[in-house]
């Protein structure tokens, strides 16, 4: 196993200059498009070599170079040895520790200018540095894969399981054992003051007659080896730790998403990936940095516990028995952490799950008016995880309660083991002893967390380690040979993915087998209409063979040649082009592809960025070939309508693209790629007739014309012209051969043609012409950016947000309990050290009468002869007693504390979570079109987990050391009035500086949090685009991409944890001042107090100094982890909100009894700064009639549904149902009331009933009537579990045609007097598209019904047909008058399909 570490045996060329998100800077053409709609790309980077003064400058730059190197030889400090592998590159844009002097380094003077940006103005992005080469996820990831590999390959050689510490361990172990080393001489300097200075401190002001110089030589020793050492020593270990800690973050987050782009689709993964980017991260982060002090906890116990043996006996061992007992009670809590983060991250799994399953179909959620059953669930599964919050909170409190008290109950025990055996203890002993145990309490304070770290640490390795162990996807070899066939299978079966272990684990086993029997099923209702569908019996069904996977493949496809793949939905279509993709796997026969594949999937993947970037994805940008593509891909009309062409960025998703325009986008990648092969898996059905006939004329026959081209589709005129057909069913190839030959068979597929044939006529396949697809009149608009900014506040964090965090967690009544508790907390800790010092200045109680002896007799008596042993004091037994209730005192009071503050803390954090839920559930579509789900999902991951688990933790250590440092220090005035004047000046000061200090902290922490969206947010790209991303052979790209998010993270996460250090620097430096003049004051005063007097003030100096160190690195990182709170709230309080879901004014019962729907002058508009999409539409659809709305890409057809649903609200005018305008109504009112089936079947994972009636609003007979109304009754009714079968997440279970006809269900459930299509049959076969025609009509015969149409044929037989064009209303009558009216647009539709009479139309139904 390689030891050493990531940067020592790699040097890899970084290519600085490439710009992932512009491809065309990667080989800009010569040639500057000069189309409005094709962009020209100014952000592309110039060729050098193009440049006749290229070589010129290649050899300027060489030797600026190499003149920065040579005078950073020269800067060159003893910080190298720390730094051994840090190189000199003489960028000053780059982080400079490398480039600092060793003092600087340590005390982080280089960052002070930046600090005083951050104070003086809100901070920019090019305000930070870039990361050095060494630092970099690339070359850090590189290495941990190497070292991932060894370790995997020794597990196989030895038959062991491979383990990933094991690799972590080796990356990270050489500077640990520096940062050990520097613990252990910070443990050497701070052991020195309690046992040689303090001690020698105590006997000077006991004794007389020694000079002041001597005094004076203390100080400067105390001050300088006791304090000023360990604080160095302490910075240099923590800033080598953050470096350490940075690079195993940025090397992780590389290595899995490197791994991911290597599995087959796996869409269980994105919670858990997006979980481990943030909040798995910061605790691996943690667990590195503080796993060094691991080692201080035995080398301090050993060194406190020999000396103490040695020089106050061996009775002075029974205080360490109580740290020993302690030490196990740590090690038995840190047990019980794990084991309770390993339950909490399911249930915080489950949640981010659920959440981007909600916002991927916030759409659908707001038109079925379905945000409370989202809200019900989303709260159960919080409920759950905030149960597991609160026990590893008590437990949190438990250690914070044990940690100040250890020391004092190790002391009580050591002071009661001296008196009860009769041994005197002088008060120089006991605070020497007191000082030690202080010592060690700081050790004690930080275990709990080393400890909690760790345990978590290793939770999240775990499940690194179980997701890098995965299979991967085996790509088919790819390369041209003799053959002449370009796809050639043989006797192949192929089957989905098992898990790591080879064995599908048993959820996917029930999602796979539930899957095969709806299809099958399905399969076979689809192939028999009308009555005969349901008809078919238990034992007919159980007749057909269950198929698990695909079986006995047979396939040759020649090179050159168009096959066209068809069946019935679920018949195994997409899995065949799935196997071909290598996203399935091989399990028997042979498959062999000759030449490199292009894909095309069904559900066409978009990313955030550019058109054009997502239409090269990396390639090399070659104008004509890229105006090719868009021509025969029928892009040019909608680029035209783009403001900034091919430049417009396109939202998460394709969120502003209509799903034809998305997938002819699909379509065009892969013309672009230019391939040999291409797998097309039904692009036709997406767009209307006329785009289908162009595309597949001039692209599939035209401009693929001699590649081979394997394209699925169930478009019968498009099968008719293929070389060769292949008819699938269940899972096998059943039919091939070319269309007359297989209708010559009367097989299966010729019954299919007579079916389709028997229903409607061969054009019935043509859509409304131009105007089939379901528009984003959003698009119209954009100025070519879509996603908005994210907001990032600046300065202190506003009151208010302090405010709604006091308000969530109960309000001021529950603060000043939790305050009151805290501080009776420290009060009792105060007073057992005042009551010490009490006991020790009584002695034997004799004291007054020796001291009026010796005034008698003129004697001079020490201190330690004038008070006596305690040992001989008649009231012995009431200081013991008073001395060790205090301890019991001190624990249940703590215990109080935890518990108050566990509940009010979490009840907070719980609070945020709902508000902030409900005000995103609540936000227009708007805010959903313009932020990207990353972001959303960022807050409710990494944020959300800050507020659960550390904000509590700081919190209460927080609190509790500033009541405690405040308590002290008045303590130590009372002894010493003259520190007052000291006390109060570092106090001005600290607080003067501290507002410019935390600035900078707080600045950096936002940017550290804006910078992680968009890991997240490429990671759920990335996990949605697998397929296409690894059949063109991008990995390469993306994993470039995601370097430099993780760079830009690491750099932000870098400089904020450094900036802390900073402030914590200046902070001790501050306090080591005031040390020293309460050193000085003991010195120089000697004889104004007594001997105990001095060591209670000098004993509670070094816990406050000890505690002072922790306390202020743990307030930079409170205020600023707690802008997680300020992003919190601004979307609980800031996010503008639909109208209310609940209005005064109720909607009359029964409403809407007729389903009358009346548009007055209604104009509309998507947000303000869009241009109008519908205007001016007046329009009345009455009771009962059925009506079409046709027209062309942006016409404003999907905007009427929006209006009626009130997605947006109208810019003016009125929607009226019923003679009631829906404004005046609550949107739950308006949207329960009007049935939905929209373009895009989602389901949602769980139960076939949860996904049809979440409101369980409905009995089971009416469920069942409406399943068998739609023809799925027979097909659940065979689920072993019925209506509670499962359903995967997206419905991934279902094919496309079941899940439409579950949509179709929830419809016929509601029984609304209005039903709304959104192009409900866009994306299904002709069969499955006759089958939901027919249902509408019989059950809805008596409901408005309002179709935007996708299939002409579908509204020839309406009462009326609505013509909109540019948002305007140009054409409403019946159909028979529209096809006879000269000019009319419906009339040309109409011709487009050869129909142009009445009784032409009439067949058409």
């Amino acid at each position: 196993m390689d030891s050493d570490d990531s940067d020592c045996d790699l040097n890899p060329t970084l290519d600085v200059n490439m710009n992932d998100n512009n491809p065309a800077s990667i080989n800009s053409a010569s040639e500057n498009p000069s189309s409005a709609n094709l962009a020209p790309d100014h952000g592309a980077n110039p060729d050098p070599f193009t440049s006749d003064e290229g070589g010129l400058q290649t050899l300027v730059q060489k030797k600026k170079k190499k003149k920065e190197e040579e005078e950073c030889q020269d800067e060159k400090t003893p910080l190298k040895k720390f730094l051994p592998d840090a190189t000199c590159e003489g960028e000053r844009d780059v982080l400079p520790t490398k480039r600092v002097g060793f003092f600087n380094f340590v005390s982080v003077h280089w960052m002070t200018s930046l600090m005083w940006k951050a104070y003086k103005r809100k901070l920019r992005d090019e305000d930070l540095w870039s990361l050095p080469p060494e630092e970099t996820s690339e070359v850090n990831g590189d290495h941990l894969e190497k070292l991932w590999k060894e370790e995997v390959e020794l597990a196989t050689k030895f038959r062991r399981r491979a383990r990933l510490w094991r690799p972590v361990w080796y990356f990270v172990r050489r500077r640990l054992f520096m940062c050990q080393a520097l613990t252990v001489l910070m443990d050497l300097g701070a052991f020195a003051g309690p046992i040689v200075f303090l001690q020698s401190i105590l006997n000077y002001i006991d004794s007389v007659g020694i000079s002041h110089l001597y005094g004076a030589s203390l100080l400067v020793g105390n001050v300088l080896i006791a304090v000023f050492l360990p604080t160095m020593f302490l910075n240099m270990n923590y800033l080598l730790g953050i470096h350490n800690s940075s690079r195993l973050g940025g090397a992780l987050q590389a290595l899995v998403y490197k791994k991911i782009l290597t599995l087959r689709t796996r869409g269980d993964l994105a919670a858990q990936l997006i979980n481990f980017s943030s909040s798995d991260m910061e605790r691996i982060f943690e667990a590195c940095m503080s796993s060094v002090f691991l080692v201080e906890v035995p080398v301090n116990f050993l060194l406190c516990l020999c000396y103490c043996v040695f020089a106050f006996g061996p009775w002075a061992a029974v205080g360490f028995s109580v740290y020993v007992l302690v030490y196990i009670i740590m090690v038995v809590l840190a047990k019980c952490q794990k084991d309770i983060r390993e339950r909490t991250i399911l249930e915080t799994d489950a949640r981010v799950s659920l959440m981007s399953e909600i916002l991927n179909s916030m759409k659908l959620i707001k038109m079925f008016a379905w945000e409370e059953p989202f809200a019900k669930r989303v709260a159960g599964i919080r409920e759950r995880e905030m149960r597991k919050h609160r026990l590893a909170a008590l437990l949190n409190s438990v250690t914070n309660t044990l940690t100040p008290s250890v020391g004092i109950l190790a002391t009580i025990a050591t002071t009661l083991s001296f008196t009860f055996t009769g041994k005197a203890i002088t008060s120089s002993e006991a605070f020497t002893i007191l000082s030690l145990f202080t010592m060690m309490g700081y050790t004690v304070s930080i275990l709990p967390y080393v400890m909690k770290c760790v345990a978590e640490a290793d939770v999240s390795l775990a499940r690194m380690e179980s997701i890098l162990t995965l299979s991967e996807h085996k790509k088919v070899p790819q390369c041209k040979d003799i053959s002449e066939f370009a796809i050639q299978i043989q006797e192949a079966a192929f089957d989905w993915e098992p898990d790591g272990n080879g064995i599908m684990d048993e959820r996917s086993e029930d999602l796979h087998s539930e899957k095969i029997e709806v299809s099958r099923m399905l399969s076979q209702a689809l192939l028999t209409t009308g009555p005969a569908v349901t008809s078919l019996t238990y034992r007919q069904r159980k007749s057909f063979q269950i198929p698990s996977k695909l079986c006995q493949i047979n396939l040759s496809v020649p090179h050159g040649k168009l096959v066209g793949v068809c069946g019935v939905i679920g018949s195994g279509k997409s899995s065949l082009i799935s196997a071909i993709c290598g996203d399935m796997q091989l399990k028997g026969g042979s498959m062999h592809v000759n030449g490199r594949v292009a894909l095309v999937t069904q559900h066409a993947w978009i990313y955030n960025g550019t058109l054009r970037e997502n239409l090269l994805l990396g390639a090399p940008f070659d104008v004509a070939r890229y105006r090719k593509a868009i021509q025969v891909c029928c892009l040019q009309p909608d680029l035209d309508q783009l403001p900034a062409g091919d430049l417009t960025e396109i939202g998460d998703r394709g969120i502003n693209l209509s799903g034809g325009q998305k997938q002819r986008v699909n379509l065009a990648r892969a013309v672009y790629s230019d391939r040999d092969i291409y797998v097309i898996d039904d692009p036709l059905s997406a767009v209307d007739a006329k785009v289908a006939n162009s595309i597949f004329n001039g692209c599939i026959k035209g401009h693929l014309k001699g590649k081979t081209v394997l394209l699925v589709t169930h478009a019968l005129h498009v099968l008719e012209q293929c070389d060769e057909i292949v008819v699938m069913q269940d899972g096998r190839i059943i039919e091939k051969g070319s269309h007359t030959h297989l209708l010559g068979r009367r097989g299966n597929y010729s019954q299919m043609v007579q079916g389709i044939l028997s229903g409607e006529s061969q054009n019935s396949e043509v859509r409304a012409a131009e105007g089939g697809e379901i528009e984003s009149e959003e698009s119209l608009g954009l100025k070519g950016k879509l996603t908005s900014e994210e907001t990032r506040q600046s300065g202190v964090v506003a009151l208010r947000v302090y405010t709604s965090f006091i308000k969530a967690c109960g309000g001021w009544p529950v603060a000043s309990v939790l305050i009151t508790v805290v501080a009776s907390f420290v009060v009792i800790r105060i007073l057992s050290s005042v009551w010490l010092k009490i006991w020790l200045d009584e002695g034997d109680g004799l004291s007054a009468s020796r001291l009026q002896n010796a005034t008698a007799q003129n004697l001079t008596l020490s201190e330690e002869d004038l008070k006596g042993s305690i040992t001989d004091n008649p009231r012995l037994w009431m200081y013991q007693l008073v001395y060790g209730v205090s301890f019991c005192a001190l624990v249940v009071v703590g215990l109080v504390k935890g518990i108050v503050l566990t509940f009010s803390l979490l009840r907070g954090a719980s609070t945020l979570h709902n508000d902030m839920f409900r005000s995103i559930l609540f936000s227009p579509m708007s805010f959903f079109d313009t932020t990207p789900s990353g972001r959303i999902l960022n807050r409710f991951s990494r944020d959300l987990d800050e507020l659960d688990v550390r904000i509590p933790y700081f919190l209460e250590f927080l609190a509790q050391g500033i009541l405690g440092t405040l308590g002290l220090a008045i303590l130590i005035c009372t002894i010493y009035v003259w520190f007052t004047a000291p006390l109060l000046t570092t106090a001005f000061v600290l607080c003067l500086l501290d507002s410019f200090m935390n600035a900078g902290v707080r600045e950096l922490k936002r940017i550290d949090n804006l910078r992680k969206s968009p890991v997240i947010q490429h990671i759920g790209s990335s996990l949605a685009g697998l397929s296409v991303i690894r059949t063109f052979d991008q990995q390469d790209l993306f994993t470039r991409r995601m370097y430099q998010y993780l760079d830009d993270h690491t750099a932000a996460q870098l400089v904020y944890r450094l900036s802390t250090q900073w402030y914590v620097f200046r902070m001790q430096m501050l306090f080591l001042l005031l040390k020293a003049s309460l050193t000085g004051l003991c010195i120089f005063t000697k004889g104004l107090v007594t001997t105990a007097t001095a060591g209670l003030a000098l004993s509670v100096m070094t816990l406050v100094y000890n505690e002072f160190n922790y306390l202020m690195k743990v307030k930079a990182e409170f205020l600023s982890r707690f802008t997680a709170v300020e992003r919190l709230v601004e979307y609980s309080q800031d996010l503008v909100s639909e109208a209310p879901s609940a209005n005064p004014e109720a909607a009359p019962e029964g409403w809407p009894a007729l389903g009358k729907v009346q548009l007055k002058e209604v104009s509309f508009r998507y947000r303000p700064d869009l241009p109008l999409v519908l205007q001016n539409i007046d329009v009345v659809f009455e009771p009962g009639q059925k009506i079409g709305v046709v027209g062309r890409t942006g016409a404003g057809k999907s905007s009427l549904i929006a209006a009626v649903l009130r997605l947006v609200e109208v810019e003016s005018g009125q929607v009226l149902i019923d003679e009631i305008d829906i404004s005046n109504l609550s949107l739950h009112s308006v949207r329960s009331a009007v049935s939905v089936i929209p373009q895009d079947p989602l389901l949602f994972q769980g139960s076939i009933r949860y996904n049809l009636d979440p409101f369980e609003e409905h009995d089971e007979p009416a469920i069942w009537e409406a399943l068998e109304q739609s023809s799925l009754k027979r097909v659940v009714q065979q689920q072993d579990k019925g209506l509670m079968s499962t359903v995967a997440t997206a419905g991934e279970n279902f094919a496309l045609g079941e899940r439409q006809l579950i949509c179709l269900t929830r419809a016929l459930l509601r029984k609304s007097k209005i039903l709304l299509l959104d192009e409900a049959t866009a994306s299904v076969d002709l069969e499955t598209d006759q089958m939901i025609q027919s249902t509408i009509r019989k059950a809805f015969a008596q409901s408005t019904v309002i179709t935007i149409a996708h299939r002409l044929n579908t509204i020839t037989s309406y009462d009326k047909v609505l013509v909109l064009q540019e948002g305007r209303m140009i054409e409403f009558d019946t159909p028979e008058a529209l096809i006879q009216r000269q000019g009319s647009l419906f009339g040309e539709m109409m011709a487009a399909m050869g129909v142009t009479t009445v009784d032409q139309m009439r067949t058409q139904t």
